[in-house]
Formats: structure tokens, C-alpha cells, sequence
């Protein structure tokens, strides 16, 4: 019979029970079930909650491998990694961050060579060229996204019932922006480049915005190819 409770530290509680004429102490108290033990028990109450991988929150402070890590995940089409990001809002100061990167690497390797041997090219002139050639690709090309992103956002909302909202949708959008470095490889690169990045929106759209994936695919594939032909005939 348990006669008095007395309290050992701030994690068990260390009970005295009476027992044939003689205390007893060393009982402790399950944080589960509450049940006052000696030993083992077996625990009727039951299993701390599950948490899925999803809504487990990200880390705090400064964490830049972490959100590399998601973009990769992004980019590799995991659905895990996308609703984790519409959901950060620090994904979307990291994704800008790296699609900056992405966008002024894209630059430095197709327009630096040309400004190196360019005739009567000096050292005031190529740094000139680079600073308002980064600002510029930079702006242009976020732009772009958000313009392409807004756009299917637009279309999945009015058309398709999407449940989304468009700073959701651009978050894991931006993360896996970067796939459009594959441009730099030779010949195959631009295809390649569209390809993916088509991958990302369509399945950023369809898990963020919870429509099918043939409807998110010919969303992101004709805004690729719209703005691929007006890319095409602006340079001609």
C-alpha cells in the first residue's frame, strides 16, 4: 500500500510503499502511463506521438548545408523535401540566394571568356562588364521565375481548384531553380536544363498546389516552351 510520496529531482518521483510491516523505497514513476514501478513494467501507455519527416521543424539559426541538402532533394523530385519547403519561410531567402549563385555562374562561364579576348578589352572595362552583367542576369533572371512560377500558380488556382498559395509554391521552386546550370554542358546542356526544371514545377505543383501530375506536367512544360520560343525569337 503506498503510504507517502516524496519527490528525489525534477525527473522521478521516489515513492515509500508499506509491505509486510517494512518500507519500501525506489519506486518510479513512468512519464508515460503515470504508473509507480520497481524495476521493469510493461507501459499501457502506449507510443510518443510520431512526427512525420515532413513537419518536423528545420534548424534554427544560420543553416546553409541544410537547405543545400533540400534544394539537392528538391531537384532529385522528393515530395518530403517540397512540402518541408512550402512550409519554411526561411527556404525562400535561402532559394533566392542560391538561384543568384546558379544565375551568376551561368554568366561568369558563357560571358567571361568573351570578355577576356575581346579586342581592346581592359582591366576597367571587364570588371565593368562583369558588375553590370551579374545585376543584370541576377534581375532578369528572377524574374523569369517569378514570372513562370506566378503564372502556373495562376493557372493551378483559377482552373484546377489548387489549394496552394503562391509563396508556398515558390519556396521549393527557388531551392531547385539551380537545375538550369546543366546549360553549361555542351550541345545537350539547354535541353537538359528545360527538362528539368519542367521536372521541378511540375512536381512543386502537385504536391504544393494538390493537382494531378498530368495537369501540373503540361502546366510547366507549356510555360517552359512558351518562354523558351520567345527566347528563341528575341535572339533572332
Amino acid at each position: 500500500m503506498l503510504q507517502r510520496l516524496r519527490r528525489a529531482d525534477r525527473d522521478k518521483v521516489w515513492s515509500l510503499i508499506f509491505v509486510e510491516g517494512s518500507y519500501v523505497e525506489g519506486l518510479v514513476k513512468c512519464d508515460v502511463c503515470g504508473m509507480q514501478y520497481a524495476g521493469s513494467h510493461n507501459c499501457s501507455g502506449g507510443a510518443r506521438p510520431f512526427i512525420p519527416e515532413e513537419m518536423v521543424p528545420p534548424p534554427e539559426g544560420i543553416c546553409p548545408g541544410y537547405y543545400l541538402r533540400m534544394a539537392f532533394d528538391v531537384a532529385r523530385l522528393t515530395g518530403v523535401a517540397i512540402r518541408r519547403t512550402s512550409r519554411d519561410p526561411d527556404a525562400l531567402f535561402y532559394g533566392a540566394i542560391f538561384s543568384t549563385i546558379a544565375a551568376s555562374i551561368i554568366f561568369l562561364v558563357t560571358a567571361l571568356p568573351k570578355m577576356l579576348t575581346r579586342e581592346g578589352a581592359t582591366a576597367g572595362t571587364i570588371l565593368w562588364g562583369l558588375v553590370l552583367g551579374l545585376l543584370f542576369v541576377c534581375i532578369y533572371s528572377g524574374a523569369v521565375a517569378l514570372i513562370q512560377v506566378g503564372v502556373a500558380h495562376f493557372i493551378a488556382r483559377c482552373f484546377l481548384g489548387s489549394e496552394g498559395t503562391f509563396f508556398a509554391v515558390l519556396r521549393p521552386a527557388l531551392l531547385g531553380w539551380f537545375v538550369n546550370c546543366l546549360t553549361l554542358i555542351p550541345v545537350v546542356g539547354p535541353p537538359l536544363a528545360a527538362i528539368a526544371w519542367t521536372a521541378v514545377l511540375m512536381m512543386v505543383l502537385e504536391e504544393v498546389d494538390h493537382i494531378a501530375r498530368l495537369p501540373a506536367f503540361l502546366i510547366a512544360a507549356g510555360i517552359n516552351g512558351i518562354f523558351l520560343a520567345l527566347l528563341y525569337l528575341v535572339a533572332r
